[in-house]
């Protein structure tokens, strides 16, 4: 498991992958990620301006906003994401 946190100094999008779930960041905002799985090639990478998060190999993400909500990221979230 590895946890960390993405925050962004402007509006853009995280994309969160395999799923292809998007969630909107605007400035000051943080968001919670935790990866969950075998794998340890999960990655995050600037792709047109936007974060796009990784999951490792055979491994899931769950992700969290700063007022400690879950972010709704496939069937692999948590019971109450939205």
């Amino acid at each position: 498991m590895m946890k960390f946190l993405l925050n962004a100094d402007r509006d853009m999008t995280v994309v969160f992958e395999p799923t292809a779930e998007e969630y909107a960041l605007s400035p000051g905002e943080t968001i919670t990620v935790q990866w969950y799985g075998p794998g340890e090639d999960g990655m995050v990478s600037m792709e047109n301006g936007d974060f796009v998060v990784h999951a490792p190999t055979a491994g899931h993400s769950r992700a969290w906003r700063s007022d400690g909500v879950e972010i709704y990221l496939g069937p692999d979230s948590g019971p109450d994401a939205q």
